[in-house]
């Protein structure tokens, strides 16, 4: 890695790129304008820090960071290669597990959940599917905080974990499955215990056996090994207790389905590659083209979703992965994305060949320039 001189107060280190911006019809002197971006957040205290990569035709063309490593005491250097939870992003690992084991022919999408897990066997469950779980209309649960009520209550209640699936399901249904949208981490939980009970291993080492492992990731885990501890990007206490409380697997909890995975740009980037070449990365196969084009493509049509107070109409979704369908965004649509909690920004546009990932690391729930913005500067590079 080298620094980049800059007259910023924070050096900005570069990982090692395929090519130039120039040699896949990008300006590069629009995409440097992400340092000064980052760096003016940084300096209005938005973020602690920032890391980009943007990839094209399959050839990294920019990939820098800057700011701390630790948010608690403004220590380490965030450099490129630093291992983040993505959180949320975890879903679509889940998702393409899902839609490999419906590739083998072990799974198939409309299937009643109660098939696989004997609780939803009751009136109120009986006619949630796979396809309810993967796009967030099962009418279960939406994550804490969902509707922006005031006083949220864990879901777990009295005795930890225990009984978790018969737990998540208590109390009435949000909507009707298959008539709005409800961002549900339950939903995704209970997807890591098909996969479970479907391939006959953890859902944790089915990721790494099927994903993780033949993709090469080698800085993506459930469990980071302590010696990397030193390498994770942080930003409260509550992210080094994590780090340092990972248990191991243990199978009366919920599987990490929902958010458990932590990973760097560089493995993302390959994930989704992945996904852009059509299921292959260098030789090795994931899924196929069908599979991944039933993975990415749009299965909701004018179903609403309130969606932390925004009250959206018409909430297109993926299997598991967000879609652009706004005509006002950057990106093409029916770019396929997913952000994570922290935060952590994966982008897929199939019609630019783009790819592009993003730590945007703040004690903020929601900094919007810090991703709408980077994106705006982004894509209007492209010639």
């Amino acid at each position: 890695m080298s620094e980049v001189e800059l007259e910023l107060e924070s050096r900005v280190i570069e990982g090692a790129l395929d090519a130039s911006p120039g040699s896949v019809d990008m300006d590069e002197s629009q995409l440097i304008k992400l340092d000064n971006h980052i760096q003016g957040l940084m300096a209005a205290e938005k973020l602690q820090g920032g890391s980009y990569l943007v990839a094209r035709h399959g050839k990294i063309v920019a990939w820098r960071s800057m700011g701390a490593l630790t948010g608690t005491t403004g220590t380490g250097e965030l450099l490129p290669d630093a291992i983040m939870k993505i959180s949320s992003i975890t879903k679509a690992f889940t998702a393409v597990a899902i839609v490999k084991l419906i590739e083998d022919g072990k799974l198939y999408l409309d299937q009643p959940v109660a098939t696989i897990l004997k609780e939803f066997d009751n009136p109120m469950h009986g006619n949630i599917t796979l396809f309810h779980l993967l796009t967030h209309t099962s009418g279960l649960m939406p994550v804490t905080g969902y509707y922006n009520e005031p006083y949220p209550r864990p879901w777990w209640g009295e005795n930890g974990m225990e009984g978790w699936i018969a737990k998540q399901l208590e109390g009435t249904l949000a909507c009707e499955p298959g008539t709005a949208y409800n961002y549900s981490g339950a939903g995704f939980m209970l997807l890591g215990e098909v996969i479970r009970r479907v391939s006959g291993q953890s859902y944790e080492s089915y990721i790494i056996d099927n994903i993780v492992e033949p993709l090469k990731l080698r800085r993506t885990f459930f469990q980071v090994p302590e010696y990397l501890h030193g390498e994770v990007l942080t930003i409260s206490q509550y992210d080094l207790d994590a780090l340092k409380d990972q248990d191991d697997e243990d199978l009366r909890y919920p599987p990490r389905s929902a958010s458990g995975l932590y990973s760097t740009l560089y493995d993302l980037w390959r994930f989704s590659q992945m996904l852009l070449n059509g299921g292959t990365f260098e030789g090795t196969r994931i899924l196929g083209r069908k599979s991944v084009e039933l993975l990415t493509k749009r299965h909701l049509f004018q179903v609403p979703a309130y969606h932390w107070g925004g009250k959206v109409t018409d909430k297109g979704h993926a299997l598991g992965i967000d879609l652009a369908i706004d005509h006002m965004s950057y990106e093409s649509i029916g770019t396929y994305q997913m952000e994570g909690a922290g935060r952590s920004a994966m982008f897929v546009d199939p019609v630019e060949k783009l790819i592009v990932t993003f730590f945007v690391p703040s004690v903020y729930s929601w900094v919007p320039e810090s991703v709408l913005g980077t994106k705006q500067i982004i894509w209007s590079s492209l010639k």
